[in-house]
């Protein structure tokens, strides 16, 4: 990867216009989606969830037999990222979705057809491993999708290298050396 360098208020709006927005519910919201993308061209994958260093990441499965983090006895989910138009906030976003909402989706094409021709009402219920998604499908309409940008989700699923993996797993904290200010270093807040 290339050493970024921005300038100006230029750059701001260059990244947040290149930002995937993911979409996020909490337990008991709900949001008006319209899905923008044909079920059969969107991208599923097995990835890892993991927290490092304090955070957590998704890291995409290399395979049971190349994937460190599987000779590690951890478990790769399935996801399915699906790009919607969120009116909540007048956004596309992308819905990463586990096998179980996948089969609902499939569920919902078989039933109602081809699912970028109605809006659905999801609604989350639950947390963690208790998580449900309800989908109440909308009557047909027509929605213009020719100014909206799908966005780029290979960026989201790249693969990295088992080194790269392995590198990852064995970071601790303590790699991180803080950098502690001077007494005549001020901060301007």
């Amino acid at each position: 990867m290339d050493v970024y360098l921005g300038k100006g208020l230029g750059a701001i709006r260059e990244a947040n216009k290149n930002s995937t927005s993911m979409l996020s519910l909490k337990a008991g919201e709900a949001t008006e989606i319209r899905i923008i993308q044909p079920l059969d061209e969107l991208i599923s994958v097995y990835e890892h969830t993991e927290k490092m260093n304090g955070r957590w990441m998704n890291i995409r499965c290399l395979g049971k037999e190349n994937c460190p983090l599987c000779k590690a006895g951890k478990y790769a989910s399935f996801r399915t990222y699906v790009p919607v138009f969120d009116f909540k906030d007048e956004r596309v976003k992308i819905f990463k979705a586990s096998k179980t909402v996948g089969v609902t989706l499939v569920g919902l094409a078989e039933e109602y057809g081809d699912l970028t021709k109605r809006n659905f009402k999801i609604l989350r219920q639950g947390e963690g491993l208790q998580t449900v998604y309800q989908f109440f499908p909308r009557d047909p309409s027509d929605f213009d999708t020719t100014d909206l940008e799908i966005p780029d989700i290979e960026p989201l699923i790249e693969p990295m290298s088992p080194e790269e993996i392995e590198n990852l797993i064995n970071q601790k904290v303590t790699d991180v050396t803080p950098i502690e200010p001077d007494d005549e270093d001020t901060f301007p807040f």
